[in-house]
């Protein structure tokens, strides 16, 4: 678009760049939170295949914890490359670290309340 005086003016976005991280963000939660109610749908609607998924899951517990795993590893990985790269000031370092912590905690948790199992079956 061009202003009176003949230059380009920037597009609206450009503009206003949070407000396209904000819709961003939303409609990727709008995403997640369809493709969920869409899978609880399937679900509900054919209780059976849903067993059979729970079982198979149930299963093949050992073989996700193995993936989980590969999955800590390589964030861990990225984790070092980051703390590690020249030019990473001093001052993030500390919130780096307090996240990684609060991160590995969470993991932790996580993993304890799938090995543990829920006692419901």
């Amino acid at each position: 678009m061009r202003t009176k005086n003949g230059a380009n003016r920037a597009s609206f976005f450009r503009r206003h760049p949070a407000l396209l991280r904000v819709l961003c963000t939303a409609g990727a939660l709008l995403a997640f939170m369809l493709a969920g109610l869409i899978v609880a749908d399937k679900a509900v609607k054919n209780p059976a295949q849903a067993a059979a998924f729970r079982d198979w899951m149930d299963h093949a517990r050992y073989g996700w914890l193995v993936w989980r795993l590969a999955v800590y590893g390589a964030l861990a990985w990225g984790f070092m490359k980051v703390f590690r790269a020249p030019g990473f000031a001093p001052q993030y370092r500390q919130p780096l670290i307090r996240i990684a912590a609060v991160s590995v905690i969470f993991a932790v948790v996580c993993e304890l309340v799938l090995l543990g199992g829920t006692g419901a079956s």
